[in-house]
């Protein structure tokens, strides 16, 4: 619980720090919507007041002439013709609908604000809107009212530059002009684009940093498992030849053994075998160590290809005793690599190693070797028990080891196929490997010539 902790405080405050990240778009979005209404109200009533002052008009003389005309009419022809309630409030839609339409077709007012902004520097694509609040035909038996609504609050695109109130020979009138921005969304965008590319910016910066940090504490978890795992397996690698040799050692003071020179002979060869495979797990260990330096390099030599792998194989059944069929395909007749022999012969010997250690039947083998004109390959084929594709990636790793896969007694330490990776790529080259399990592995070493 207290190795989550961190990740989980962590967790939570980057959710909070995008939390914030996110209400500081909302707020620049709002202080941005705000300031781009205020500079249209303001440019739309310095506009208006432009126009009073100078053209002495307020955009709305011919649109009220042509009211008082069309009111005119109303009046003389379709006042005699009310009957009762109904009609008279059917007048006065009438009266409404027309006016409105009269008022947007005549008003000159947008044009010249469209004019004044588009001087100044700032986007001019909108539209008017018109709200008449009090309309009233004045006929000769007494005002007809057509409407008489309270205003409401503009809605959010909507901008009230002025209200005006006018009186004529026949209506009265109290109307609202406002200007509508209905792509004020993307000016605000526009406006506030670098501030929000800048947020954004720094989330996805923290995300890298936490996704970092992230990968980097699962792969220190997985190394510290895999370090107890090696520790485990290195302790039990240790105490099996140790636990033999002290067997062996305590043996040898029996005075019934030591009257028995077969006996004797043979406890001294158990004791020298285990000591050799004690050696050969140090000798690991420090050659393993050796790789990771940096100043790490190879005594390279000329050697014949088909020749060494010869050599190489032959050696290793000798010192297994025929532990396995070894086909032998060599197609690298005449060609020469240079290559430091010692971890030459080590980098194949561990493959051939592993391919009789995770075998589950009688251990078959290819190897084959070929050539281009730039690389040398070598495939090691076996018929083991395979690797499943997920720990594929993971197998030239340190101290890795694919679970339950060992077949024979012995444990090993994970560091078989690491040592082969690092001495091909030392060699400027690599190694690959595909498996099915149950079907067996196939590693294919390239080196340049």
């Amino acid at each position: 619980m207290k190795r989550q902790l961190p990740l989980v405080v962590s967790l939570a405050a980057l959710l909070l720090f995008v939390a914030v990240q996110m209400f500081m778009i909302h707020s620049i979005w709002r202080q941005k919507e705000e300031i781009i209404l205020m500079r249209y109200k303001s440019l739309s009533r310095e506009g208006l007041s432009m126009i009073l002052s100078k053209k002495k008009s307020n955009g709305f003389e011919k649109a009220m002439d042509v009211t008082d005309k069309f009111a005119s009419w109303l009046i003389s022809e379709e006042l005699s013709k009310l009957y009762n309630a109904y009609d008279s409030t059917e007048l006065g839609r009438l009266a409404l609908k027309e006016t409105y339409s009269i008022m947007y077709k005549n008003e000159k007012l947008t044009s010249i604000l469209k004019s004044y902004i588009g001087e100044a520097g700032y986007d001019n694509n909108f539209n008017c809107t018109l709200a008449i609040a009090r309309l009233e035909l004045l006929t000769p038996i007494g005002n007809l009212i057509a409407a008489d609504t309270v205003y409401s609050k503009a809605k959010k695109n909507l901008v009230v530059v002025n209200s005006f109130k006018e009186e004529h020979n026949h209506f009265l009138i109290e109307f609202h002009y406002l200007i509508d921005l209905t792509h004020k969304n993307g000016m605000v965008f526009k406006e506030a684009l670098i501030s929000f590319i800048l947020i954004i910016f720094s989330i996805l910066i923290v995300f890298f940093v936490f996704g970092i940090t992230w990968r980097n504490l699962m792969e220190e978890r997985r190394l510290s498992g895999l370090k107890s795992d090696f520790i485990n397996n290195m302790t039990h690698e240790l105490k099996t030849p140790l636990s033999t040799i002290t067997v062996a050692g305590r043996t040898l003071e029996k005075e019934q053994i030591l009257s028995d020179r077969n006996k004797v002979l043979e406890t001294a060869q158990l004791i020298g075998k285990q000591s050799i495979h004690l050696n050969q797990l140090i000798n690991t260990i420090l050659e393993v160590s050796f790789l990771e330096r940096s100043e790490f390099e190879l005594d390279r030599h000329k050697v014949a290809v088909d020749e060494l792998m010869h050599q190489i194989v032959t050696s290793f059944l000798t010192s297994c005793d025929g532990c396995a069929v070894i086909e032998e395909d060599y197609r690298t007749k005449d060609i020469s690599v240079s290559a430091d022999i010692v971890y030459f012969t080590t980098m194949i010997n561990n493959l051939l190693a592993n391919a009789v250690k995770y075998c589950d039947k009688d251990p078959l083998i290819n190897v084959v070797t070929a050539a281009d004109s730039s690389n040398l390959e070598i495939t090691v084929t076996d018929n083991g028990v395979g690797i499943s594709r997920e720990h594929l990636d993971h197998i030239f790793e340190k101290f890795y080891r694919v679970p339950h896969g060992n077949i024979h007694k012995t444990k090993g330490l994970g560091l078989g196929l690491y040592y082969v990776r690092r001495i091909a790529i030392a060699h400027g080259g690599d190694v690959s490997v595909s498996s099915k399990p149950s079907k067996g592995t196939t590693f294919k070493i390239k080196i340049p010539i």
